[in-house]
């Protein structure tokens, strides 16, 4: 099952990249793990998944020029559409992979999916995640060019959601994931990265990093931070 979802995920990135679409949107989420391979070019570094969505995060505005039709680029692949919820946020469904596009939530939130004619798609708009756009650095892998979060960012990132997830397994990985990125740049003497993303953070968000921790137990972390 694996085999076939990193083929599947690899198809659709390829025609994303060739389409364009990759220079407008980031890859968040898990399948950031799997990238970040590149970026530490490390044989200590694993990036294994556990999940099969894929996550894009689309800038507000969306700044692309022309539109594509996502669903019309990847639908022989086995792609369809579906709404999810009761405001029908859109995902794409195939039986290895689901693909979500979100959007950074701002002032009191919406209770709407954020439209995205450019991509005939819309996206959920949640918390924090301009933090991430504010860090996105650009890999190059199996050919394409892929924009993501910086490692410290995704790192520092999850360690602020991990304790709002719902699902406590979720929030498992989330913190397991973060862990795995935080160790690889200590690894590569790249905390500094950390220290700095962590600094630029607004004082509330760093209050909550650091509660967050503690209550994990990575007193370890903290002390790299404070």
């Amino acid at each position: 099952m694996e085999k076939k979802m990193y083929k599947i995920a690899a198809t659709v990135l390829k025609r994303l990249d060739r389409t364009g679409v990759l220079q407008s949107v980031v890859l968040i989420g898990s399948w950031s793990l799997y990238f970040y391979r590149y970026y530490f070019n490390s044989s200590n570094y694993s990036g294994y998944i556990r999940t099969y969505d894929m996550d894009f995060l689309v800038p507000i505005p969306v700044k692309m020029k022309g539109t594509v039709n996502i669903l019309e680029l990847i639908e022989d692949l086995g792609f369809v559409t579906q709404f999810v919820g009761r405001h029908g946020y859109v995902r794409l469904a195939h039986p290895d992979l689901i693909i979500e596009f979100l959007a950074p939530e701002r002032g009191r939130g919406r209770t709407k999916p954020y439209e995205i004619p450019q991509l005939h798609v819309n996206a959920q708009t949640i918390r924090y995640l301009d933090f991430l756009l504010e860090h996105v650095i650009t890999i190059q892998a199996e050919g394409i060019r892929l924009q993501v979060p910086h490692p410290a960012a995704y790192a520092l990132h999850k360690f602020i959601i991990f304790k709002r997830r719902r699902n406590s397994d979720k929030g498992e990985r989330d913190l397991e994931g973060a862990l795995r990125v935080y160790r690889e740049l200590v690894r590569g003497h790249k905390q500094k990265d950390m220290q700095r993303i962590f600094n630029s953070m607004h004082a509330r968000w760093q209050k909550t990093v650091i509660r967050n921790l503690r209550a994990a137990g990575e007193d370890e972390i903290i002390e790299l931070l404070a």
